[in-house]
């Protein structure tokens, strides 16, 4: 397969065997690379593989967020984010203790 730079897809397929039994294999062969590409879509769609994924995502994005490139902690924030959730904390007590 190729692709052109205005995006038209050209599919490049070899010619289809004359001899029947030669035919018959290369059908077989189609039918089970089709079989792998819907199981491996099949895969990717399953709710635990689109949650382990997002999870991954989440994780890395956290580690970025409070690392530097050299993997050293971005202390402030760190600090921030700690800082964000005391006061969260503390306003959720205060007002619960209102009512």
């Amino acid at each position: 397969m190729t692709v052109s730079a205005n995006g038209d897809v050209t599919i490049l397929r070899a010619p289809l065997p004359s001899d029947p039994r030669a035919l018959e294999r290369e059908i077989e062969l189609r039918r089970a690379r089709l079989a792998a590409t819907i199981d491996e879509l099949a895969g990717r769609v399953q709710p635990s593989a689109l949650k382990e994924r997002a999870i991954g995502s989440a994780r890395r994005s956290a580690v970025s967020f409070a690392t530097d490139s050299d993997g050293a902690l971005r202390v402030e924030r760190v600090g921030a984010v700690a800082a964000a959730v005391v006061g969260a904390v503390v306003l959720a007590v205060w007002r619960r203790r209102r009512r």
